[in-house]
């Protein structure tokens, strides 16, 4: 009787547990129509955590988020978000699930104020609709009703509703659409904030400085297939780019140049040096030994690393299935 006791309390602490993981999803497989759209894909996102989810247009990316957001049912694999299958999920469950959806379209008799604060009212614990509407530009615009509201700022709508109900995990597809420079820069902030009390994302956008901005941990989809992930860094080592180490020698005119730069470019009219290399830091540390050993000075020494979007798109160009059998 006791073992039976301990194994009901393991199972109860472990659904505990999983009821506090946003997202766990792996070897999902969706087919459409004869076409293979996921391919045994997976996700997992932790409490606070944001994670970009990258990949060229028919990855898959979007039926990805619709299987955890529900609106899609996966042929097989494993979907919990909180601990429910998504698609059987009480409604409770919902009210911690915020999203921005790239095609969603509000309308409504409403003002702008009035819209807000009556989302706000469906939740426990919202955020000031105040608050929100200002971090996403509207603040002028409380009066407004929504059927005035132009394209841009009816996507402004969209994020604050998204928001208002402090969500403890948020679906954001190209949440920055529409937004002037200012809002875009306050919404970001806004999503940092979010995240660091406790607030978990899945960002999926074009403008990679966003995700480069916000996300912890990346996610790369090609073909259905979860390719890569990792954090930048993780993702930048094992891409082919190389970052570039540059600086100035004047000093080095007309002397022999040693070893180490035999096969580093040079141009003479300047007296820039430049070096590929897969290992900056060291190749910083060489050229100040060298130079202290050879009595030159390495002027405006500095490092050039590529690119989050260099990284992905040599990421993807190198890993793009030929076959015709998976949505490309």
């Amino acid at each position: 009787m006791i073992g039976g006791v301990n194994e009901l309390t393991s199972e109860a602490h472990s659904t505990a547990e999983r009821r506090n993981i946003p997202v766990a999803a792996e070897g999902v497989v969706l087919r459409r129509g004869g076409i293979t759209i996921l391919d045994g894909a997976r996700i997992t996102v932790s409490p606070g955590e944001v994670v970009g989810l990258l990949g060229p247009n028919g990855a898959g990316k979007t039926s990805l988020v619709e299987c955890l957001e529900g609106f899609q049912r996966p042929d097989s694999g494993r979907v919990e978000v909180f601990g429910q299958t998504p698609w059987t999920a009480p409604r409770e469950w919902r009210a911690r699930i915020g999203a921005v959806l790239q095609d969603c379209r509000v309308d409504s008799e409403l003002t702008v104020g009035e819209f807000t604060t009556m989302t706000a009212g469906y939740y426990s614990d919202p955020l000031p609709p105040d608050e929100v509407l200002a971090r996403t530009g509207l603040s002028e615009l409380t009066k407004r009703r929504v059927t005035r509201l132009s394209g841009g700022e009816r996507r402004r709508l969209e994020v604050a509703l998204a928001l208002v109900g402090r969500p403890d995990l948020l679906f954001l597809d190209e949440p920055t659409t529409g937004l002037d420079t200012q809002s875009r820069r306050d919404l970001l902030e806004m999503l940092r904030s979010l995240s660091s009390h406790g607030t978990a994302m899945i960002l999926t956008t074009h403008l990679l400085e966003e995700v480069a901005t916000l996300a912890d941990r990346l996610v790369i989809l090609v073909a259905g297939r979860v390719l890569h992930e990792g954090t930048a860094r993780e993702l930048s080592e094992r891409s082919d780019i190389a970052a570039r180490v540059e600086f100035f020698a004047p000093e080095l005119e007309g002397r022999p140049i040693p070893p180490f730069l035999a096969d580093a470019s040079q141009d003479v009219d300047s007296g820039l040096w430049q070096i590929m290399t897969r290992t900056p830091s060291e190749v910083i540390a060489t050229i100040t030994n060298l130079a202290a050993a050879e009595g030159f000075t390495p002027v405006n020494l500095a490092v050039h690393t590529p690119t989050l979007e260099d990284v992905y798109l040599n990421l993807v160009e190198a890993s793009s299935p030929q076959s015709s059998g998976v949505a490309s």
